[in-house]
């Protein structure tokens, strides 16, 4: 009974090992940056915000989410806050 339950209990282990709903794979890839890399590179706030709201958007735990995704999304905000300040 035991070698019966053998397989079964692997295809579960790997059923749970799938990418997020929410990400497709690549979100804890990315480099955590600074807000002021963000600050010098403004055309990269608004994809970075993006997947912010993609992540903000979902049903996932706060707790699935990558850190680097919640560095990086603090950092956009912060530097599209500073730059709007200096224009």
């Amino acid at each position: 009974m035991t070698m019966r339950a053998a397989p079964l209990t692997i295809l579960l282990l790997l059923a749970g090992c799938g990418a997020s709903e929410t990400s497709d794979g690549t979100d804890s890839n990315m480099p955590a940056r600074t807000w002021k890399y963000y600050a010098a590179h403004p055309a990269e706030i608004e994809p970075m915000q993006e997947i912010c709201r993609r992540w903000a958007g979902s049903n996932a735990p706060a707790s699935e989410q990558p850190a680097v995704v919640t560095t990086n999304c603090r950092a956009a905000a912060f530097a599209k806050s500073q730059l709007q300040l200096t224009q």
